[in-house]
């Protein structure tokens, strides 16, 4: 019996160690599952919001896109306005030319182009007698005559401006 009670002495204290220790190992592996779990639920949360961040940024990289093609547009239409004002400085410099357009476009009709001056010697005639001349034959005076041919159109042009009037037309090629 003694040999039964030493070994039950021995083994009372390893089986209450050994029963100590799977206490605390359940205990330890319980609060590992709760925080597993409350670390679960946390993930659980932050993925919607790492999905959020992710959209987000690309939405952001969009705009971004956006933006600097539009600053490129912006760029351009600033050259583009850059240079009709210096074309318009241009045009503002140089004397004005005036069109006169004859005759109705259509059918078989063409369009003739010439040229229009006011005789400088009828027009300093009709200044000493005290008529006023048109300001506009000071400058370039152009004709688009639309008719059948050429001869048309000379006769044309001789009715609203006659060379009795003091006015020179002179033709250039049929327009086509």
């Amino acid at each position: 019996m003694e040999v039964v009670r030493t070994i039950l002495d021995s083994a009372v204290p390893l089986v209450a160690a050994l029963a100590m220790l799977c206490h605390l190992c359940w205990v330890g592996i319980r609060r590992s599952w709760e925080r597993v779990a409350g670390l679960d639920r946390l993930r659980q949360s932050v993925r919607p919001l790492k999905e959020r961040q992710r959209a987000e940024t690309e939405a952001l990289a969009d705009i971004a896109c956006r933006l600097e093609e539009a600053r490129g547009r912006l760029t351009a239409a600033e050259l583009r306005i850059s240079h009709l004002q210096r074309q318009i400085d241009t045009l503002d410099k140089e004397p004005p030319v005036f069109l006169h357009v004859l005759g109705t476009p259509g059918g078989n009709r063409r369009g003739f182009k010439a040229e229009a001056k006011f005789d400088t010697v009828v027009a300093a005639a009709a200044r000493a007698a005290g008529k006023p001349v048109n300001p506009a034959w000071r400058y370039g005076n152009r004709i688009v005559v639309h008719a059948l041919d050429m001869a048309s159109a000379r006769r044309e042009a001789d009715h609203v401006f006659p060379q009795k009037g003091g006015y020179q037309v002179f033709f250039h090629a049929a327009v086509h």
